[in-house]
């Protein structure tokens, strides 16, 4: 017995540690009531049930879940997240530790006391969607969406208002989930006011069906979402704005968006000539760095409407007029030649165009789903041109020529187009059938006249003239039909057996006329005249299997792929020739896996195959070029290309650095893809076609890294750029020998790095790049070496900063330095690109009989180009040539402008209640800040 004396004192004091030290844990998981999305970072504290001292806190994960670990006892638990209504709840751990789900509505109202406490992280990466805090991007008041895309690392908006982020072109644009003139994404850009955005998601949006179905498709498209701030969701927001300046310079822009209950309207226009296309008059600072001079006149309507939970819709309709005009000087360099083109040309074009989308779903019921897309778009061009070239070579001066040419056209075309989705789910399980049906119609119709006159330099009887005009039509219809059955498979894995079918019918009708002894167009040129129709049908039938576990997914699919391709012509005089039906098959397995160690950090691998058809152009079975010397025929007898893709992604978020890391990389390999060849002829001239050829392929790798220093007012970025482009096509020399096989290799990598300050008072950036790219044509050319081993250089830096002054003032300056070597003579850049803008912020007060009304306003004065020192060269490369040109662009300017704005949102909140000093944004306490997890789709 004594012997189990000291086993019995250390089980009871075993026993008395434990019950001092037992806990229990009170759970539940955080959610919006109106999105359902999960609310991470809402604050959870604990208080004690008999005087509400605090005990303990915590605060919710990425997927809104939280556990907070209390001695037992009886507790009151307070839930809470800035903008919205807290709740409180009582529990007893004797009863129950579980609180379950909670929903936090919205509050309307932001609270004014809330101030900063701690730095929101940049970028956060949740699942497929990299997630910007509009709030580390300080804007001006009067600034529009474009200047905030510009400031996130990655991002770029180029001179015709294309989005990429990331090296990922942006298709569409949409906020809170829904589609915002999804058409034109430099639409919303450019109108859309930045100061209503509180986070700006880039993922890659599925197709209709994968978000019906949850089976991914492998069929998605980069998008934009904006989470509109919590207290502007419901109520009316919008600004005009005005500006003029020196050499007459003006813009003018208005935008108003109406949003209640869950539904939007939204109106915009504008009009101006600083070459701002995309319209929208706020404050950015990239002004006018467009090609040539644009006037822009356009203006929209978008809506987004639920009229009951079972229905709602979205749409909008656009007007866009711009009037171009461009003035070019080139150089271009051929391949396996020592000739040269020197050419200046002008070009005038004035388009118009108008869009209409919408999008109608419909849930009758909880198993049925039905999206219609239906699209109509009208445009008109008038184009006008002339052109002054010079083609010479060394070795053949007797052939070397100079050639003046003038050109018009006028054109309109017609689109109609309409898609069709239905899923019917048959069980709770995943089970379902999908049939999805498109069609479409274009109808083109152009008129045009064509005059050139070619001079030999050393031989004047051999001038050529040729003057023309025609008519050309071009009409196609295509329609495509997907059923799709969904049948899961055991736990967690689905199969899906699918079938597509897609045809498409072509016609180019073509009549081309030259003049008569009288002088009039009568008499027919036929080598320019044909009718050219051409029949596609494409087929794949797909059996794909898709398993879903906790840390991972893949899909494994194979798809069989036959098409068949006929094309007839018809000559003048000569009656149809009908080719013989073409038929191709090809194999498309597809592969795709992803990984997540969690929902910040993930991997994702995807092959695919896809099948490409050559447009009408290229089969036109005739001369399409409208020059005296060079000629440009189609081929009806193109095959199908087939591209394979293969794409690489890692996204890594790291919470407790508020850093970020992003790769990707993609890779590209084209079979009997559609080639434009280029042959050396007589007299210097230059005879294209298109023809198949395999072995084109593109690789493309990036990784961008984002990261605050210790001082977090302070963070970095880097990234960096490698890219691979191989480039067939044969090369014959002007003796008509046998053509031989040239292949471009280009390689290239670039290194970009930032600096950013930001704080209430004023914010920074100093970034530097620098870019090299080496070319090696596999063919050698004796008489012109420097063609073969091609490397160059692009490299600058710059700074930009904007300064919160007292009494309301915001100087704003950015300083842009480029250079490169490496390029020909006369076409080496290095430029310095100074802007500056200062601003006043005030009210203007309107006097009523309920009381003033305060309108916030914005004047501004901005200058561009202060050292006049704009230049616009590019050059381009392919294994036919190399060119460099250079463009003109609008000068040095100034402006002053005024933007007025006005709101009037739920609850009486103003936008002024969302703002900090200097118009920062404010973060409540205990991670008050609206965290991420805006409405996705």
């Amino acid at each position: 017995m004594k012997r189990n004396i000291p086993l019995l004192l250390f089980l009871c004091m075993l026993f008395q540690l434990n019950a001092q030290s037992q806990t229990v844990n009170i759970t539940g998981t955080v959610f919006d009531d109106g999105t359902k999305e999960e609310i991470e970072l809402a604050s959870i504290r604990v208080l004690n049930a008999k005087d509400s001292a605090y005990v303990t806190g915590a605060a919710t994960n990425a997927t809104g879940k939280f556990s907070v670990a209390v001695k037992p006892g009886n507790y009151l638990v307070h839930v809470s997240f800035l903008g919205y209504l807290e709740q409180y709840f009582q529990v007893s751990t004797k009863t129950k530790t579980a609180i379950g789900n909670v929903y936090l509505k919205e509050d309307g109202i932001l609270l004014s006391e809330a101030t900063v406490e701690a730095k929101a992280p940049e970028i956060i990466i949740k699942g497929d969607t990299a997630e910007y805090n509009a709030a580390a991007y300080k804007v001006q008041e009067s600034a529009v969406l474009g200047d905030l895309i510009k400031k996130i690392p990655g991002a770029e908006i180029d001179s015709d208002g294309k989005i990429t982020i990331n090296g990922k072109d942006i298709t569409k644009i949409l906020v809170d989930g829904k589609e915002f003139f999804s058409e034109d994404p430099k639409t919303a850009s450019e109108n859309l006011p930045a100061k209503m955005v509180e986070k700006l998601q880039v993922l890659d949006q599925k197709s209709d069906m994968a978000q019906i179905t949850g089976f991914d498709d492998g069929e998605e498209q980069t998008v934009i979402n904006l989470v509109v701030k919590q207290g502007m969701k419901e109520g009316v927001m919008g600004s005009v704005s005005g500006g003029y300046g020196n050499k007459d310079r003006y813009e003018a822009n208005g935008f108003v968006n109406v949003a209640r209950g869950g539904n939007r309207l939204s109106a915009l226009g504008n009009f101006n000539n600083n070459n701002n296309a995309g319209g929208g008059g706020g404050g950015g600072r990239g002004w006018g760095n467009n090609r040539g001079l644009t006037e822009t006149t356009m203006g929209g309507v978008n809506v987004a409407m639920e009229p009951s939970k079972k229905f709602k819709y979205d749409g909008d309709a656009q007007y866009r007029g711009t009037d171009n005009t461009v003035e070019t000087t080139s150089n271009t360099t051929y391949t396996g030649s020592d000739m040269i083109e020197n050419g200046v040309s002008s070009r005038n074009s004035v388009n118009k165009n108008m869009n209409t989308r919408f999008k109608f779903e419909w849930t009758p019921d909880s198993l049925t789903n039905i999206i219609f897309r239906p699209n109509i778009s009208y445009s008109k061009s008038n184009q006008f041109s002339m052109s002054k070239s010079e083609r010479t070579s060394a070795s053949n001066e007797i052939d070397n020529f100079s050639t003046s040419s003038e050109s018009s056209s006028d054109g309109h075309t017609l689109r109609l187009d309409g898609n069709l989705l239905i899923n019917r789910k048959l069980n709770s399980k995943g089970r379902s059938v999908t049939v999805e049906l498109s069609g479409g119609l274009s109808d083109g119709d152009t008129d045009g006249i064509t005059y050139s006159k070619t001079d030999y330099s050393n031989d004047p009887t051999r001038s050529r003239i040729q003057d023309q005009v025609y008519n050309q039509k071009n009409n196609s219809n295509n329609w495509r039909a997907r059923m799709s059955y969904l049948e899961p498979v055991g736990r967690n894995n689905f199969l899906e057996l699918a079938y597509n079918i897609r045809n498409t019918h072509s016609e180019t009708d073509k009549k081309t006329y030259e003049k008569d002894a009288s002088g009039k167009y009568t008499v027919i040129a036929e080598d320019y005249t044909r009718n050219t129709k051409n029949d596609f049908l494409n087929q794949n039938i797909s059996l794909n299997f898709q398993a879903h576990r906790q840390k991972y997914n893949y899909t494994v699919g194979v798809g069989l792929e036959p098409s068949r391709s006929q094309t007839s012509v018809v000559e003048p005089g000569e009656k149809e020739n009908k080719d013989r039906a073409r038929n191709f098959v090809n194999f498309a397995p597809r592969l795709e896996f992803n990984y997540l160690w969690d929902r910040r950090h993930n991997l994702r691998i995807r092959y695919n195959g896809q099948t490409g058809q050559a447009s009408t152009d290229q089969l036109f079975d005739g001369i399409l070029s409208q020059s005296a010397t060079d000629t440009t025929r189609g081929n009806p007898n193109l095959k199908p290309s087939f591209e394979h893709r293969l794409n690489i992604r890692y996204q890594k978020y790291i919470q407790e650095k508020a850093s970020s890391i992003m790769s990707f990389a993609d890779i590209r390999y084209t079979m009997n893809a559609i080639a434009s060849i280029t042959r050396i002829g007589e007299g210097n001239s230059r005879n294209t076609t298109y023809e198949n050829i395999d072995g084109n392929m593109t690789g493309r790798l990036m990784v961008m890294y984002n990261t605050p220093l210790r001082n977090k007012r302070f963070s970095i970025n880097t990234r960096t750029f490698g890219n691979y482009n191989r480039d067939n096509t044969f090369i014959s020399d002007r003796n008509g020998g046998d053509p031989q096989k040239n292949t471009a290799n280009t390689y290239s990598i670039s290194e970009g790095l930032g600096l950013k300050f930001n704080s209430d008072k004023f914010q920074f950036n100093i970034r530097g790049n620098i870019a090299y790219e080496n070319t090696r044509n596999s063919l050698a050319s004796t008489e012109n070496e420097s063609l073969n081993n091609q490397e160059i250089y692009n490299y600058g830096g710059g700074g930009d900063f904007s300064w919160y002054l007292p009494y309301n003032f915001v100087l704003e300056s950015d300083l842009n330095y480029s250079s490169n070597s490496g390029y020909t003579g006369g076409y080496q850049e290095n430029s310095w690109i100074w802007n500056a803008s200062l601003a006043k912020e005030f009210n203007i007060k309107i006097k009523k009989e309920s009381g003033t009304v305060n309108l916030p306003a914005t004047l501004r004065f901005k200058i561009y180009d202060i050292l006049q020192d704009q230049s616009n060269i590019s050059r381009s490369s392919n294994a036919n040539n190399i060119t460099y040109s250079t463009y003109n662009t609008i000068s040095s300017y100034f402006m002053v402008g005024l933007t007025i704005r006005f709101q009037s949102f739920k609850g009486g909140a103003k936008s002024s209640d969302m703002e900090g000093p200097g118009g920062g944004r404010r973060f409540g306490p205990g991670g008050g800040g609206r965290g991420p997890g805006g409405p996705m789709f």
